[in-house]
Order: structure tokens, then sequence, then C-alpha cells
């Protein structure tokens, strides 16, 4: 290397050590003054509702426990998944129908008891035992009610 380019070199290297010292006093400077803050807020105002009378009776809460805990026991957590409530045994099988063709003859369903096995002959109104009576009888259906509630009892398809 020749004495003009070292003395180039060595220049380029003062002028960059130069540059290098203003960046970092620009640093320096810019960290070590302190930004101007934002104003503080005001403070919001707080409505507040009048206390309440103490001579002011208050409604009594509306909850129905029944209902509360009816659900609780029909969705039991420690039922397996999939789960079906088992189907109410009908106590009577209709296992046919006899309809009325003039008004001297009255409409008769014959009915089977599913817990003694006995059969009965019944015609509208009649009742089958101490809370079952026969309301209605049609063609291959009866409808019998038991204290109030109505159900029907129809043949098994294929009859």
């Amino acid at each position: 290397m020749s004495e003009t380019q070292r003395n180039l070199f060595n220049r380029r290297a003062g002028h960059l050590w130069m540059a290098g010292a203003c960046v970092l006093l620009a640093i320096v400077f810019v960290v070590s003054v302190p930004s101007p803050s934002p104003p503080d807020p005001e403070p919001a105002k707080v409505q507040t509702l009048p206390a309440p009378r103490r001579d002011a009776q208050r409604p009594p809460a509306v909850f129905d426990v029944e209902a509360f805990k009816r659900t609780i026991i029909d969705n039991n957590l420690f039922r397996p998944l999939g789960w079906t409530p088992p189907r109410p045994i009908e106590p009577y099988r209709l296992l046919g129908t006899i309809l009325a063709r003039d008004a001297n003859t009255p409409s008769q369903a014959i009915l089977q008891s599913t817990a003694t096995k006995t059969t009965h002959i019944v015609s509208l109104g009649e009742k089958i035992d101490a809370s079952t009576e026969v309301v209605l009888i049609a063609a291959k259906q009866v409808v019998v009610s038991t204290n109030g509630q109505k159900r029907t009892l129809r043949l098994p398809i294929g009859f």
C-alpha cells in the first residue's frame, strides 16, 4: 500500500469514527430528553342511585323450586350417555273392536289386561277398573280415560 492510499484510508476511517460518534450522541440525547406526557384525564363523574327506602316492600323473587329440581332430576349428570327414560307399560292392550251396525247394538271393544292377562269386553262409558273408563270406540282404536288423562289404544299394524 502506498503512502497516499494509507492517508486516504486513515482519513475515511476518521470520518467513520466521527459519524458513529454523532449517531451515538443523537441516541443518548433522544433517550435522555423526557418526552412530553399527555394530560391527565379528568375523573369520570359517578352517578349514584338514591338509596331504597326502608319502608318500601320488595316483591318476592319468582323462582320455581320444583321446576329447578325437575331439571336436575331429568338431566342427571351421572346417567350413561344416550340414556332414555323407560317407556311406561300400558296396563291394557286392544285386541279388537266391534262397531255398531244399527241403533240396537252398541260398539264394543275387546281389551286384555297386560298384568293379569284377563280379557274384558266393554262398551262406551263402561269402567274397566276403578279409575279407567272407556271414552270412545272407533275402528281399530279405543280411547280410555284414567283419572282424567286420556290415552288411545290402537290395534297393532297387520291386524
